[in-house]
């Protein structure tokens, strides 16, 4: 017995190493991964970059439903396919929806949050977004902002990103 076939029996015996299984696995995870993309290209950029709650949702059961047939070789990737275009044209159509009907949009989408107006922070805005002080400092001081008063508005996007509008002329108020 050479040395190979000894490390390959060795794991196969000692691990369950199973090679036919491995190169299933394998092809598997590249047929996923190239339908991936191509789905990923057919949702567009929205879909990763202005995440709202119900599209994180979304998002998270895509990564279960599309990690199942990857490992599992009972689970055809032909469900998992299915799966994955309803999920995605559902997405697609709440996207058209809410940008059709007003009602709609309200449902699907947060409301923007009032944080400051006029260099002053509104304080049922911050509870309501649950934001502290430190934290929104931060925020400041990773848009470039020093005091609250150069702010003349700041909201909590439905991005969940903080927008900052600064007043005009506000170094010339100092």
């Amino acid at each position: 017995m050479d040395i190979t076939s000894a490390f390959f029996e060795y794991l196969n015996t000692s691990l369950s190493f199973e090679p036919a299984l491995i190169q299933s696995i394998i092809l598997r995870t590249v047929i996923v991964a190239i339908i991936l993309l191509f789905l990923i290209k057919w949702i567009g950029s929205k879909g990763f970059t202005q995440l709202t709650a119900y599209q994180l949702i979304i998002i998270l059961s895509l990564g279960n439903i599309v990690a199942e047939p990857m490992i599992n070789i009972d689970t055809p990737i032909l469900s998992m396919v299915t799966v994955v275009l309803i999920i995605i044209l559902v997405f697609k159509g709440l996207d058209y929806v809410s940008a059709k009907n007003k009602r709609m949009e309200s449902i699907i989408n947060p409301e923007v949050i009032e944080l400051v107006k006029d260099g002053k922070i509104d304080k049922q805005g911050m509870l309501k977004a649950r934001i502290g002080a430190k934290e929104y400092e931060s925020f400041m001081r990773l848009a470039g902002i020093r005091r609250i008063e150069e702010i003349e508005m700041s909201n909590l996007e439905i991005s969940g990103q903080i927008s900052f509008i600064r007043k005009e002329n506000y170094s010339k108020q100092m």
